[in-house]
């Protein structure tokens, strides 16, 4: 008998759910089940352990690990050293390749990263590309579980296919929250609009405290993007927040961390990390004081 990725994810959710809390995801199905790509190797068996007091997390547009300093090459290290060196609990990747062959790398970045880390990574493919495909991925040093994916939606049938990525993160202790991961249209602020109210709509059906991150293309001065935002999210940043692109001459901020509700965390920092050589985006990473 032939079982597709839908009914797949069906049968494999009570196991999910067994091992902590209930994970509680949307109601009725994503647009898509993404079931490979992914590893659980960190952090497994941790329901006897002491909750969090605290966490962090990063997003960081990789630019598929293509240094701008060294064009047709990719330096997967320097990524992933960025990320050790912050030391972060969740990561929000974007611009990720799988397979593609570009810069001179056929391989699964994600896969790669998450390896050097040590850090558990699903990715979620946007679109296919050279052969391959490209998306965007969450690492976490914690497992992470029902592994769902949307498509959000495009202005023009021309437009870069974008995704919202979740996956609920086993965290210590019999305590779990969501992941979300995006990358919106960089060439439409109508399409910008209607995506992140897309992400609100699905955040609705979801219970549990969510941290968000990505590059949403959209700088502090886009009013109706912002106000959008806000009405779903708490973002890490409202004043005073430095810039992210480019790395190397940073005159706009488009990266950002968020979550919600509001009440579930409290910011003990917000940092936008001066690394210039490994992509052309500055990652951003944040702690949160958990509030129980």
């Amino acid at each position: 008998m032939r079982i597709n990725k839908k009914s797949l994810f069906y049968i494999l959710l009570p196991l999910l759910a067994a091992c902590n809390k209930d994970p509680y995801m949307p109601n009725g199905p994503a647009t898509q089940i993404e079931l490979s790509s992914n590893s659980t190797t960190y952090g497994n068996n941790n329901d006897a352990d002491q909750k969090l007091s605290t966490i962090r997390y990063m997003t960081y547009n990789i630019h598929a690990a293509n240094p701008p300093s060294q064009p047709d090459s990719t330096d997967i290290k320097a990524i992933a050293k960025v990320i050790t060196d912050a030391n972060p609990d969740i990561v929000f990747l974007q611009e990720v390749d799988k397979n593609t062959g570009r810069n001179k790398y056929s391989g699964d970045q994600a896969a790669a990263i998450a390896g050097l880390t040590k850090m558990n990574y699903s990715f979620f493919s946007s679109i296919s590309y050279l052969r391959g495909l490209y998306g965007v991925a969450i690492l976490s040093k914690y497992p992470l579980k029902s592994i769902r994916k949307y498509y959000l939606p495009k202005e023009q049938p021309d437009h870069e296919q974008r995704v919202l990525g979740l996956a609920v993160v086993d965290l210590p202790g019999v305590d779990s929250l969501v992941a979300a991961v995006t990358h919106l249209q960089h060439n439409s602020a109508t399409s910008r609009v209607a995506q992140i109210n897309e992400i609100n709509s699905v955040m609705a059906g979801i219970k549990q405290p969510v941290l968000i991150g990505g590059d949403m293309n959209a700088n502090p001065s886009a009013t109706d993007f912002i106000t959008a935002f806000d009405a779903g999210f708490t973002r890490t940043c409202t004043s005073g927040c430095s810039n992210t692109y480019s790395a190397q001459s940073p005159n706009t901020l488009i990266d950002y961390l968020a979550f919600r509700p509001a009440t579930a965390f409290t910011v003990n920092s917000h940092n936008v990390i001066n690394e210039t050589y490994a992509s052309d985006h500055l990652p951003v990473i944040s702690e949160l004081k958990i509030n129980r």
